[in-house]
């Protein structure tokens, strides 16, 4: 089985766009009972994350741990640089990608979400992983997203 990036551009530039996609699908990766990880680039952006998540919408929130093998939910965050041999050794099925670029574990997920923002600064770091991860032979697909 070949592993898949699904692109996910963001046509329109909303607050926390990334944030707020990111947490849109991992919402529906725990109804589907895939883990998942989700990775930061920082302290910061792992607490704006969380927060999302807890207030995912004004009915349910998106039930999640830190990055940690022990945890029992479906959903783990965390900070790239963090990440251990123990957690990935955690049998995720996605990793969701918040980072400006590929973490260098990346292939240890069959399917990779990378989330693009409008701004122009975040479409070169975008289409520079898209070549990254195509001369790596991932399958690649493109979404075009408006939030």
């Amino acid at each position: 089985m070949s592993k898949q990036v699904d692109f996910y551009l963001i046509a329109n530039e909303v607050n926390d766009a990334k944030y707020k996609l990111a947490s849109r699908l991992a919402n529906k990766l725990l109804k589907l009972k895939q883990k998942t990880l989700i990775l930061t680039a920082s302290s910061d952006a792992t607490e704006s994350l969380d927060n999302h998540l807890w207030s995912f919408s004004g009915t349910s929130f998106v039930a999640h741990d830190k990055a940690d093998p022990d945890a029992p939910s479906f959903i783990h965050i965390g900070i790239e640089s963090d990440i251990n041999a123990s957690d990935l050794e955690n049998n995720y099925a996605v990793m969701i990608n918040l980072c400006e670029s590929i973490p260098v574990f990346n292939h240890h997920f069959q399917r990779i979400a990378e989330i693009i923002e409008a701004q122009e600064s975040q479409k070169l770091l975008g289409r520079a992983r898209y070549k990254a991860y195509r001369e790596e032979g991932f399958e690649l697909k493109t979404h075009n997203i408006e939030l």
